[in-house]
């Protein structure tokens, strides 16, 4: 009989060995050590607390006899905590077909599903047919387009001289402009998948001090934003979130209003070369999504290499009252008199008149 459980730290070794079987064609952010699910265990406690409560991925195997044979792994998108990504899917090679990878999906829809959780999304490989299939019986449908991008910044790399000028470290007043430009560049399908917060956008107080200065403190941050902005609408016009998954480990995350789409290039060229400048050795990670016009085009120009390409897949749930209640429909209906018609039109013997 198969059980689906939360993970404990004592299956760590079991779990260590089922992610040799993980496909090699997944996002990189996807990608986790060995060493972050033995303290997603050590976290079990939170699974017996609601899931706006979860601090860290929450993650749950299906166990035979005692033995793990799958895994789930799904996190929050924002702060919100509305939408949940599943980050990983993985079934043992020699248990596939037996559905449990579609029982570990339903085990999560039902169980933050009845929270209110309103949307589930996933990123599957192009190349992966058996996930797209499984996903798809699962109620999932096809939003987007990825294209991921990845470049390694090595310390013979010369940095190129600093020709933009136009960007500026967020501000904690910034955070309310920068969910706005998010929601402007996101379609609106999309961007009720996310349900994006102005929290999602917080940053801390950086000193603005020497650039030398500046630099080490924002290498300190886990996340910042680079954004430019026009002084006379008030609005921000294009931002890149960076964030720092280690030493020499950058994810960039653009978003570029619609209304001034030519300020991409400039913006990619600046982040690139100003982590030339930070890091002598570093990875970059940057995706790009089909409704971001050129966006692809503008990060191979600037010397970043496609990885691969991604569909984004989203399922909406939606939670059946058990006891409905029975609508009562009024059928008497009472409109007030009109004193005098809006329109007049002539009798018929007043049209023989006028004829």
């Amino acid at each position: 009989m198969i059980k689906i459980e939360p993970l404990f730290a004592t299956d760590y070794a079991q779990t260590k060995a089922l992610l040799r079987y993980q496909p090699d064609y997944v996002p990189a952010e996807s990608r986790c050590s060995t060493s972050a699910f033995f303290f997603r265990g050590l976290a079990f406690w939170q699974h017996w607390l609601p899931c706006r409560m979860h601090l860290v991925p929450s993650v749950y195997v299906a166990k035979e006899d005692g033995v793990i044979l799958g895994l789930i792994t799904v996190s929050s998108t924002g702060k919100s905590k509305n939408c949940w990504q599943v980050d990983h899917l993985i079934v043992h090679p020699d248990h596939r077909g037996r559905g449990i990878a579609q029982e570990l999906l339903r085990y999560v829809f039902a169980l933050f599903g009845s929270q209110g959780v309103s949307h589930f999304i996933a990123e599957v490989s192009d190349q992966n047919s058996a996930a797209l299939t499984l996903f798809g019986s699962c109620g999932f449908r096809r939003c987007a387009k990825v294209a991921h991008y990845h470049l390694r910044i090595a310390p013979e790399d010369l940095a190129q001289p600093m020709l933009h000028t136009g960007f500026r470290l967020a501000t904690e007043l910034d955070k309310q402009a920068l969910l706005q430009l998010h929601q402007e560049a996101l379609p609106p399908d999309i961007r009720l998948i996310f349900s994006l917060s102005a929290d999602d956008f917080a940053v801390s107080q950086l000193p603005v001090e020497k650039a030398q200065r500046l630099r080490e403190t924002v290498a300190k941050k886990k996340v910042w934003y680079w954004l430019s902005e026009d002084t006379d609408r008030k609005v921000i016009t294009s931002a890149v979130k960076v964030v720092a998954h280690g030493p020499g480990d950058y994810h960039l995350e653009f978003a570029v209003h619609p209304g001034w789409s030519e300020l991409a290039n400039d913006l990619v060229a600046f982040c690139i070369n100003w982590l030339r400048l930070e890091s002598k050795t570093a990875f970059l990670f940057a995706r790009a999504y089909d409704y971001q016009l050129r966006l692809g085009e503008i990060l191979e120009a600037n010397g970043m290499e496609r990885t691969g390409g991604f569909c984004l897949l989203a399922r909406e749930h939606w939670l059946r009252a058990k006891h409905p209640k029975k609508l009562k429909i009024d059928k008497t209906v009472s409109l007030p008199g009109v004193s005098s018609p809006a329109i007049n039109f002539p009798l018929a013997t007043e049209r023989n008149i006028l004829n």
